[in-house]
């Protein structure tokens, strides 16, 4: 027999007021236990706040190891809207800047088998010197571009751009704004600065303007300096967009170094809003190349294999090109002109573009002096634009574009480029693993599973990693290299974006895209570098376990 002790009469409300205080706290941790979503804040989890004054301001929020910068910056002036914009910018990511530029470098360095430039950590003074030298004659350039320029838009873009990574610069290495003229005649030309902000360093507790240069340009700079046959910092990404009756779906997964520090930019300048998957803080671009703006387009683009390179420092390069396409760009066509004012042969990519105003997909691809343009024709196809308009074929694989869906997997859609890139496919598995599964998608929740999709038994696969050593691959190389992130977003999340205006609120509501920083987890792990073959790597800002959730991103800014 099981014996029972049962509580007299009376002495249950007595026990009942004594442990009053411990039942309602644990009401409450049950309460709080069983409500918690992707909204709730961990231990791990920050935001931080930075007013420059009342009509410019700016937050960042941590959320597990994803990075979340909002800027909000308005002036009459809007020159001096940008530097501010630039300046907090700076201010709140000073120390991930700096890391930034080292990081940089080393990754250049470790996912190069060849090691072809660097040609060891640290750079040696010779490299240094060289990056520098490029790097000045290159922005010499594109001030002469913007000054000389006929066209008032785009000199006016331009403008806006460079103050803006001016106002980066400043915020990384100054306590307050200088003072400046705003007035559309001056530009921060090479004899604006000292010497000390043009040298490129490593590892050193000053930061110049040449070092954020070099953040931001790296991709066209090691396209120029590096040999084709050590171009590894190519080949990468893998995206995709999907049409449906209702709705267009676009994801993206950066295949980069897994030093780099992947993270998401919300900006808002004078009406201008954009809303950026940003490479490594300090670019005043995407870098990474996903994102929208409140004008109604948006994009992705993934780097075209590529085994012929034809670089040019005296041209105005893709850094530049696609800030202006990706920020200011109200169309389709406008995105196709921006991005191709002037070709440099140092980063050569297919970009995809969609029009929520016409709910229209298309797409640009470009060599070192060809481009290819896929335009929507309004009959279920598309019109193929070259230039030159002479002598290219408009043929292209049908298998990775369709009025209803447009694959990238590093691969020209273009056959003229492809061959004129001598273009791999050098992972193939994405290609089939795209095809068997994109008509499935129909809703974020398919696009977001469908863009992290790795096969255990072929880790070269969507959403993938080069460090284990083995996939299906015609480069076999093992380097601490892949997917560092992943992001997806729908047409129809934009439908307030151009109501917006350009107030900061750390609780608002309003989302960017869905977002996670972090590698595949292959047999039951992440990339984890302390227990990887790079061990010894220093790591800058950047966690042991490359791992994370998905997030729903906030934007910070109504």
């Amino acid at each position: 027999m099981v014996s029972q002790r049962f509580i007299k009469p009376g002495k249950v409300e007595k026990i009942i007021e004594l442990f009053y205080p411990c039942i309602i706290v644990a009401l409450l941790v049950a309460l709080c236990s069983g409500c918690s979503d992707f909204d709730s804040t961990s231990p791990k989890d920050s935001i931080s706040i930075f007013t420059l004054d009342d009509n410019s301001s700016g937050c960042v929020e941590k959320v597990d190891n994803l990075v979340n910068l909002s800027v909000v910056s308005n002036d009459d002036n809007t020159l001096k809207a940008e530097y501010k914009a630039g300046f907090i910018y700076g201010h709140l990511l000073k120390n991930q800047i700096k890391s930034a530029r080292d990081n940089a470098w080393d990754s250049a360095y470790v996912t190069n088998p060849s090691h072809s430039f660097p040609k060891q950590i640290p750079p040696s003074k010779a490299e240094l010197v060289e990056t520098e030298a490029i790097l000045k004659q290159n922005y010499a350039y594109t001030i002469d571009y913007t000054q000389k320029n006929l066209n008032p838009t785009i000199k006016g873009y331009m403008q806006r751009l460079i103050f803006r990574m001016l106002g980066v610069y400043h915020g990384t290495i100054l306590d307050q704004p200088e003072a400046l003229d705003f007035s559309g005649q001056w530009l921060p030309s090479l004899d604006y600065f000292s010497d000390s902000d043009l040298i490129c360093d490593y590892e050193t507790e000053t930061f110049s303007f040449m070092d954020l240069y070099f953040i931001n340009a790296q991709k066209d700079l090691f396209g120029y300096v590096l040999p084709p046959e050590n171009q590894y910092h190519y080949s990468k990404c893998t995206a995709f967009v999907k049409k449906t009756d209702n709705d267009i779906f676009m994801a993206h997964t950066s295949w980069s170094s897994f030093l780099d520090q992947s993270m998401a930019g919300n900006f808002y300048v004078n009406g201008s809003f954009c809303t950026l998957n940003i490479g490594a803080p300090g670019i005043i671009r995407s870098g990474e190349d996903f994102g929208y703006n409140n004008k109604g387009i948006m994009f992705f683009e993934t780097t075209i294999s590529t085994a012929v390179f034809v670089p040019k420092v005296n041209a105005l390069w893709e850094v530049w090109r696609s800030a202006l396409a990706e920020i200011f760009s109200g169309s389709m066509d406008e995105f196709y002109s921006y991005l191709t004012l002037e070709i440099s042969g140092t980063y050569m990519n297919s970009y995809v573009i969609v029009d929520t105003n016409t709910n229209e997909i298309g797409l640009v691809e470009m060599s070192y002096d060809t481009t290819v343009y896929f335009k929507p024709d309004q009959e279920g196809g598309y019109q193929v634009i070259t230039t030159p308009e002479v002598g290219v074929s408009k043929e292209y694989d049908h298998l990775m574009l369709q009025p209803d869906y447009i694959l990238g997997f590093n691969y020209a859609v273009s056959l003229a480029i492809r061959d004129q890139l001598k273009s791999t496919n050098n992972r193939p598995a994405r290609q089939w693993q795209l095809l068997a599964q994109i008509y499935d998608v129909t809703d974020i929740e398919i696009a977001k599973d469908l863009i992290t999709f790795t096969d255990p038994y072929n880790p070269l696969s969507i959403y993938g990693r080069w460090d284990l050593g083995y996939g299906w691959t015609t480069t076999p190389k093992t380097v601490p290299d892949g997917s560092i992130d992943a992001k997806s977003v729908a047409a129809s999340m934009l439908s307030n974006i151009s109501e917006l205006k350009g107030i900061l609120n750390i609780h608002s509501k309003n989302r960017a895209f869905w977002m996670k920083y972090g590698t595949p987890v292959v047999n039951g792990k992440a990339f984890i570098w302390s227990e990887s073959q790079w061990s010894k790597q220093k790591l800058r800002d950047v966690p042991d376990v490359v791992d994370g959730d998905y997030h729903f991103l906030r934007t910070h800014i109504e």
